[in-house]
């Protein structure tokens, strides 16, 4: 992350998960770009996550974390 930080707490969640958008690109979302696109797709469908392709046509797919969060994962392209 270079000199930028995340840093992720567990929480009770007061941020409901009903009434969602089904594709989390309609959604607020946390970004990330990844290698291993194919690989993570079979990873996903193996455990049962669903997930959404990117509408815009480009190499990216969208799915939901256990607690509901949109997450979008594009294909790096180095």
């Amino acid at each position: 992350m270079g000199a930028g930080q995340i840093h992720l707490i567990e929480l009770p969640n007061p941020d409901p998960v009903e009434n969602r958008p089904e594709h989390g690109g309609r959604d607020r979302h946390l970004a990330m770009t990844v290698t291993g696109f194919d690989q993570i797709k079979t990873a996903l469908e193996q455990v049962g996550i669903g997930y959404t392709m990117s509408k815009s046509g480009r190499r990216a797919l969208f799915c939901r974390d256990y607690d509901g969060n949109a997450l979008e994962l594009i294909e790096s392209s180095e």
